[in-house]
């Protein structure tokens, strides 16, 4: 009884069988409505109909005629005098209830309508009545009865058919429901087990879908996120392994170094310097590795906040260029920036912006050869301010261009890691430009150069 397939099916018979109950009521009170109406204003035209021949000629002749008019019906006339006396009847009167035939000639005429019996269910006839008067007085009635058997036994024929009809109705759409339903039912069962087999952490399988309908739409669903789970179970397998290769090289460093200095085996000052240089320069690359996991967690937590404001990009252009000039141009590289002829302006964080740039500019001239170049120029297209970071460098190989945005990627893996970086700068770099609704692209040639470009909304 738990069964989604039952409790379904068993609410639509629910709901199926009121409505074929609500429709068969409708019909029969129609049906009984206009029969009776139809039967009561017929008997009541064919009464006013003799009794008016009869206000012109009430003599024993025309009484007799319209008696035998309608002796070929099923309906029975009876004919009285203003005193009630018998002057005509159809032969079938003599089977009518002395009494009942008593009850109704005596009744005042005053106190009735034309309609004398209307209760098909309770009365054996319908009975209707028409004054024969002259000269405005009142000289006779004309009574006629109309069997009320037939419609009892019209009610009971339709009664029957209607209970088959539902009968049939009902089964057949119960077992239409019951097929519909499993139909939907059993793609839902076969999901709840796929989604039991992904809590248990398996994955080697594939709901099939056909169609385009709300079934299949929820299988490809269901499809991608299992293949989403397992990217990035592998992916965080993957990370771990890295962030933990990431952290044991530097803290190898110091602490061989750092053994090497306390167990006093470095007698010269310069070789000490030396060592404590190395030292301070793992100490400073574990820390940027820490800061930017942390930066990365904080964005994902929903934690990293902008300080928005309307900031120049020629500012943080050159708060950049001040920061990174002098090392780029010390390893021979020729530095170019052309800032565009208009001011630009956006609604952005100069820090974190600026972080960008920095990030840009020294992935740049990791990868520029000595005698290499780096260009920087800003210009406006549609509504969008952009910064466009060209070097010559090596390049990077079509296969990797959609991987360098994630965490711990290194194109070149054989660079040691203080040349090549961590992987995490352009990962942080993409997130922060997220986040201020704007878009970073990359386009590169192996052996030619790479450009990276950041279009940022106008302020």
């Amino acid at each position: 009884m738990n069964s989604i397939a039952i409790k379904l099916g068993t609410i639509l018979v629910i709901l199926f069988m009121v409505l074929i109950i609500f429709i068969e009521s409708v019909l029969y009170f129609l049906f009984i409505r206009f029969y009776t109406d139809d039967i009561i204003g017929e008997q009541t035209r064919r009464t006013h109909s003799y009794a008016s021949v009869l206000s012109d000629h009430f003599e024993p002749s025309t009484i007799g005629h319209v008696v035998r008019i309608e002796s070929e019906t099923n309906n029975l006339l009876l004919i009285l005098d203003e005193s009630g006396a018998i002057q005509g009847a159809s032969d079938g009167i003599s089977d009518v209830s002395p009494d009942y035939l008593s009850q109704l000639i005596n009744h005042s005429s005053t106190n009735h309508g034309p309609v004398l019996a209307s209760d098909w269910k309770n009365e054996p006839f319908f009975i209707t009545e028409s004054l024969v008067t002259i000269d405005e007085k009142t000289i006779g009635r004309v009574v006629m009865f109309s069997p009320t058997e037939t419609i009892r036994t019209a009610t009971k024929t339709i009664r029957s058919t209607f209970t088959g009809v539902a009968l049939m109705v009902l089964v057949t759409g119960a077992i239409i429901i019951l097929l519909v339903s499993g139909k939907i039912v059993q793609p839902l069962l076969r999901m709840i087990r796929i989604t039991q087999r992904i809590s248990e952490g398996k994955h080697d399988w594939e709901l099939q879908t056909h169609g385009s309908d709300e079934i299949a739409q929820l299988s490809h669903a269901i499809n991608r996120m299992s293949a989403n789970i397992q990217f990035y179970k592998q992916q965080r397998r993957q990370f771990l392994a890295d962030i933990s290769h990431e952290l044991r090289t530097p803290l190898t460093y110091m602490i061989g170094y750092s053994k090497v200095l306390l167990n006093g085996l470095v007698s010269k000052e310069d070789d000490q310097k030396r060592y404590l240089n190395l030292l301070y320069t793992q100490s400073m690359q574990l820390q940027r590795l820490v800061q930017d996991l942390f930066e990365l967690a904080n964005i994902e937590q929903g934690s990293f906040t902008l300080a928005l404001g309307r900031t120049s990009i020629d500012k943080i252009l050159q708060n950049s260029l001040g920061l990174m000039a002098d090392s780029i141009q010390q390893t021979g590289i020729t530095l170019r920036y052309s800032p565009s002829q208009i001011p630009l302006y956006v609604e952005g964080d100069e820090r974190r912006l600026q972080q960008v740039i920095v990030n840009l500019l020294e992935n740049a001239r990791k990868y520029t050869p000595n005698d290499g170049a780096i260009s920087i120029s800003t210009y406006e297209e549609d509504v969008y301010c952009v910064i466009e970071i060209t070097d010559t460098g090596i390049g990077i190989p079509a296969e990797d261009l959609i991987h360098i945005w994630e965490r711990l990627y290194r194109v070149d893996k054989s660079r040691s890691r203080a040349t090549g970086g961590m992987g995490l700068g352009l990962a942080i770099c993409k997130e922060i430009v997220d986040l201020h609704q704007g878009h970073i692209q990359v386009e590169s040639m192996k052996g030619i150069g790479t450009t990276f470009r950041v279009r940022l909304p106008m302020g």
